[in-house]
């Protein structure tokens, strides 16, 4: 009776997993890499589209996409069709990019987001910060905001901000790291049965060191 539960449920799995494309950063293209590791293994084709990014979560919720290839563990609260795999695929820092020498976050009266990305969303209301927001398309557009003084800060993930550091030349340049964030796969409900053949994948890759190799090709 095992068996056979176990080569009916083997027979359920999708042949094709869908996921919208991501911009094209390091983390991105290592998560990419590793994924499509995980699902080659387990006899799935990870297919990716273009699709905006800002609207990618709300299309996953739907079951317009399988999933996400790697969103931070509070997008569950808001979108709950969504099962995450509680394995880190890496860290990052979120950072207050100011030109203020001295500024605390709870003295900053307005701010700049990136649309799409709601970790800093959620830090500020987590913190009960009263700053205006500004949302924006790209990094590039947070930090031009910033050093026009449109203003006051932006809040940044440092693998985003640190392509455009060597263009900037600020003496009162401040950048101060505000948490430490995790970011996890997931997968839309209808497929839930893969989150612990992903899960036991991704630990028996990094028993293998594949996923540290996979790190240090991408500078994670």
């Amino acid at each position: 009776m095992i068996i056979s539960t176990v080569a009916h449920a083997a027979n359920e799995l999708p042949k094709v997993m869908r996921f919208n494309k991501p911009p094209q950063t390091p983390q991105a293209l290592y998560v990419i890499e590793l994924m499509e590791m995980v699902y080659q293994s387990l006899g799935i084709e990870l297919r990716l589209e273009e699709f905006n990014h800002k609207g990618s979560l709300i299309a996953a919720n739907a079951g317009n996409l399988d999933g996400q290839l790697a969103r931070v563990a509070s997008v569950e609260n808001e979108y709950p069709n969504l099962r995450r795999i509680d394995y880190p695929l890496f860290q990052f820092n979120l950072q207050l990019f100011t030109l203020c020498a001295h500024c605390e976050l709870n003295e900053i009266k307005s701010l700049t987001v990136r649309s799409g990305y709601p970790v800093a969303t959620t830090y500020l209301a987590e913190h009960h910060t009263t700053a205006y927001v500004i949302g924006v398309k790209s990094a590039v557009a947070q930090l031009n905001l910033v050093m026009q003084k449109q203003v006051e800060g932006a809040l940044i993930l440092d693998f985003h901000l640190k392509p455009h550091l060597k263009n900037i030349n600020e003496e009162t340049l401040q950048i101060k790291n505000l948490a430490v964030v995790e970011s996890f796969h997931f997968v839309h409900k209808r497929n839930e049965q893969l989150v612990p053949l992903i899960k036991a994948k991704l630990e028996e890759f990094e028993q293998q060191g594949i996923i540290k190799m996979l790190k240090a090709k991408y500078q994670i």
